[in-house]
């Protein structure tokens, strides 16, 4: 699994995303966002998962497995990566949100530990309808806020 960070993989990341959506983000998009020093990720040949540093928290900006390598784990794997890494850097939390109707992942993360926060009502354009989206928050278990105060 590497640890990425910097605009020389938005080529890779950018190839990755138009084959696991429908409405991939552009290869500009991704050069913005991977400028900005508060972005990092994880990704294997297969898949990647994109996340900004909120300072005491993790947001994920996108995640996407290769369709021909999809529900064997690697998802999974990712976001278990992500997991530890907010552990050992004492994050928080990891937000997201997902759209309502992407069954596979609601699933995934809902397994991973994230529960629903809220929902942001047509949040997805998908042709001439619209779609909410789920938030999702997984709060790290080392991190108690109320034992916060104690050592």
């Amino acid at each position: 699994m590497l640890h990425f960070q910097g605009i020389e993989y938005a080529p890779f990341l950018h190839e990755l995303h138009t084959l696991g959506f429908a409405k991939p983000w552009s290869l500009a998009s991704f050069q913005q966002i991977l400028s900005l020093p508060s972005t990092f990720g994880f990704c294997t040949e297969k898949g990647f998962i994109l996340c900004s540093d909120l300072a005491d928290d993790i947001e994920i900006l996108t995640f996407t497995v290769h369709p021909r390598y999809r529900q064997k784990g690697l998802g999974k794997s990712l976001l278990q990566h992500l997991q530890q890494y907010a552990i050992r850097h004492k994050k928080k939390h990891i937000f997201l949100e997902v759209n309502q109707q992407n069954n596979a992942a609601l699933s995934l993360y809902l397994k991973q530990g994230f529960q629903q926060t809220g929902c942001r009502k047509n949040y997805y354009h998908e042709g001439e309808t619209t779609v909410d989206a789920l938030c999702l928050e997984w709060e790290n278990p080392q991190l108690n806020t109320e034992d916060s105060g104690s050592t």
